[in-house]
């Protein structure tokens, strides 16, 4: 039901389904309809082969104890959010004692979670080494935190992020992550020129090029490309099957204009 409007009257569809259904294994709620803990436990009880849910971001990921207690075969999971209060830039210690009890399933290899903070780090460190697949599309992570996240990742395969990673960002990555195959770096509709500042350049394209040479998959938008970025792309990245780049144009760059050499 990803992405579908549904208009909600009781919600006794999804308890049905949590106590009759025993062989889900996708269970995919991502829309405007929220889902009780309470019954995504049970369905976690009563489907062993449950491999991959995703749900809207308004459950909080301390209400799923049970969920990921009894979801033994879960390996993809998307959704929830933390809440971690802030105060004088540090995250509130009783609230992040709440999710010291959450356990992730050890199959868990794919992860997407939405408004994570850099104060709320910690929860995800402790099991990321083991992922392949990580979201951040929908994070509200500095530069900074994606570093901080990323060099615990050493295993990842796909990346979805957001251009905010920035060419610092792109460096950490390309000394890490050397089986990474898919990467897709969105950017927002609305920029200004200081957060232009910490987006993709000519410089992270290189660093990308050059530390990606299994890279299929390259999407991504940037604010300052010039012809030796792309040609380094060409000469570097052999097994790249699709290249879509969105180019944000600004007076402050240095973009070298025709770039019909570099393509």
């Amino acid at each position: 039901m990803e992405g579908s409007e549904i208009s909600e009257y009781d919600g006794k569809w999804l308890h049905e389904l949590a106590l009759n259904n025993k062989v889900l294994e996708n269970f995919n709620l991502l829309s405007n309809l929220g889902v009780k803990s309470g019954d995504l436990e049970l369905i976690a009880k009563n489907c062993a082969s449950l491999v991959k849910v995703k749900i809207c971001t308004d459950t909080d990921i301390a209400d799923l104890v049970g969920f990921f207690c009894n979801a033994a075969a879960l390996e993809e999971f998307w959704g929830g959010f933390f809440d971690i209060p802030q105060e004088d830039g540090v995250g509130d210690q009783n609230a992040l004692e709440r999710y010291a009890v959450v356990a992730f399933p050890q199959r868990l290899c794919s992860l997407g979670i939405m408004l994570l903070e850099n104060q709320e780090l910690p929860i995800v460190f402790h099991f990321a080494a083991r992922l392949k697949k990580l979201d951040l599309h929908s994070v509200l992570l500095d530069t900074e935190g994606h570093c901080q996240l990323l060099e615990r990742c050493p295993n990842l395969e796909m990346l979805k992020g957001r251009d905010m990673i920035g060419d610092r960002g792109l460096g950490v990555v390309a000394q890490n992550f050397k089986k990474l195959k898919r990467l897709w770096l969105c950017g927002d509709e609305n920029y200004n020129l200081e957060a232009m500042t910490t987006m993709i350049t000519h410089r992270g394209l290189i660093l990308l090029s050059q530390g990606f040479l299994e890279l299929e998959y390259l999407v991504f938008t940037a604010y300052d490309i010039t012809n030796a970025s792309l040609e380094s792309v060409g000469t570097h990245l052999k097994k790249l099957y699709r290249f879509h780049m969105t180019l944000l144009e600004n007076k402050e760059t240095t973009t070298n204009f025709p770039l019909d050499n570099g393509v």
